[in-house]
C-alpha cells in the first residue's frame, strides 16, 4: 500500500534535530553560554501511537504480500486523525510523488518519525510540536492504494526494524491512536525535551544550527561566512577542519566533529573532579556534542561531569579513572 521509504535529495533543506537557542554550541565563539537539558534516558512509551487503524504493513514487508516495506502502514478511514508520537521539531512538511503529503519530524537521541500519504497536513516546517499534537489526517496521496498512514521511526537515518517494536504494530492488529509504545527508545526521554543542540549536518542543510556551526568553524581557525546555509564553502571549511584534528574528512558533521569543535580552543588543562573554569566548560560542551550527555555547562567539574567523562572514557578504550588528560583531551580534540 504505502510507497518504499522515501528521501528528499541532500540539497533540500534539513534542520536536523533543530531547536530555537542553540546557545552551547560554540565554545569559543563568544557567545552566550546555554544549559543543556537534562540527561535523556530510554523510556518505554516515549513514543505514542500516532492514529487508529489496522496494521496492513510493517518495516519486515507488507502484511500481505510480504514486499520490501519500511514503515508500519495503519489503515483508517480518510480524514482520521493522526498526532505526533514524541516531542520535536518539523524538518519537513511538503508533498512530494511517492509519498504524498508528508510530514518529518526531528526528536531528541537521533530519533526520526515520517508520515507519509497524508490528506492534510497541520504543521509547517521549523514548528515545534508535542507528543500527541494533531499533525495531519490520514489520505491516499503519493503512491499509495488505499487511505492509510505510513508511519516510520528511523534512528540516525537507520529504520527501526527491532522486534520488540513491531510487537506493537503485528499484522491485521488493531492500534488506537495515543497508546504507549512499548519500546525503549534510548536518548528519548517520555516528553517535556528538546531536540538536542547538536544535529547531523551535511550539505544542502539549513538554518540557526549551520549558522552556529559555521561560527563555531570561523572559531577553529576555518572561517567561513555564517548565513546559516551549508554550501560548498561550508562543506570545504568542515572538510579542512576535519583533515586537522585527523578524523575522518567526509564533510559531514555528527557527534564526533561537533565534539572536536567544542573543544578545539580548549588548552588540554589537566582537569578532575572540584576542577573549574573555561577549560570545564569546553569539557562539558564537548561531552554534550559527542555523548548527548546533556550536562549544563556551569564550568563546575562535579558528580555528573566526572560520570560523563568516565562514559566517555569507557567508550573510547581508554583509562576510566574520571580524570582529564592528554588522551581524553587528545580523543575528544581529535574527534574520536
Amino acid at each position: 500500500m504505502s510507497s518504499a521509504r522515501s528521501r528528499t535529495p541532500r540539497t533540500t533543506a534539513r534542520i536536523h534535530r533543530l531547536v530555537a537557542g542553540t546557545a552551547g554550541l560554540a565554545a569559543a565563539a563568544g557567545m552566550t553560554v546555554g544549559v543543556g537539558a537534562g540527561p535523556a534516558h530510554a523510556e518505554t512509551g516515549a513514543m505514542i501511537v500516532p492514529t487508529s487503524g489496522t496494521i496492513t504493513g510493517t518495516p519486515h514487508g507488507y502484511c500481505r504480500s510480504g514486499s520490501s516495506h519500511d514503515g508500519f502502514d495503519i489503515a483508517a478511514s480518510t480524514g482520521t486523525t493522526v498526532v505526533a508520537a514524541a516531542d520535536g521539531v518539523v524538518r519537513q512538511s511538503d508533498s512530494a510523488a511517492s509519498p504524498g503529503n508528508r510530514v518529518v519530524i526531528d526528536h531528541a537521541g537521533g530519533w526520526e518519525t515520517r508520515y507519509l500519504h497524508l490528506d492534510s497536513r497541520a504543521v509547517s516546517t521549523g514548528q515545534r510540536v508535542s507528543k500527541g499534537q494533531v499533525v495531519g489526517t490520514v489520505g491516499s496521496t503519493g503512491h499509495s492504494t488505499g487511505p492509510h498512514l505510513h508511519f516510520q521511526v528511523e534512528r540516525n537515518d537507520t529504520v527501526i526494524r527491532d522486534a520488540s517494536l513491531l510487537d506493537d504494530f503485528r499484522c491485521g492488529s488493531t492500534v488506537s491512536r495515543g497508546r504507549a509504545i512499548g519500546y525503549g527508545f534510548s536518548g528519548l526521554p517520555a516528553s517535556g525535551s528538546a531536540v538536542g543542540a547538536y544535529p547531523t549536518l551535511r550539505q544542502g542543510d539549513r538554518g540557526d544550527a549551520v549558522t552556529q556551526l559555521q561560527k563555531a568553524l570561523t572559531a577553529a581557525g576555518h572561517a567561513v561566512s555564517a548565513d546559516g546555509v551549508f554550501g560548498p564553502a561550508t562543506a570545504g571549511a568542515v572538510k579542512a577542519f576535519q583533515a586537522a584534528v585527523g578524523t575522518t574528512s567526509d564533510g559531514v558533521v555528527g557527534p564526533r566533529t561537533w565534539g572536536a569543535l567544542m573543544t578545539a580552543s580548549a588548552k588540554g588543562t589537566k582537569l578532575r573532579e572540584g576542577s573549574s573554569g573555561e577549560e570545564v566548560k569546553h569539557l562539558q560542551r564537548g561531552l554534550n556534542a559527542t555523548l548527548g550527555s546533556g550536562l549544563t555547562v556551569d564550568g563546575r567539574f562535579g558528580a555528573a561531569t566526572k560520570s560523563a567523562v568516565v562514559a566517555y572514557q569507557r567508550s573510547r578504550g581508554l583509562a576510566a579513572d574520571g580524570v582529564v588528560g592528554p588522551a581524553t583531551w587528545g580523543a575528544l580534540k581529535g574527534g574520536r
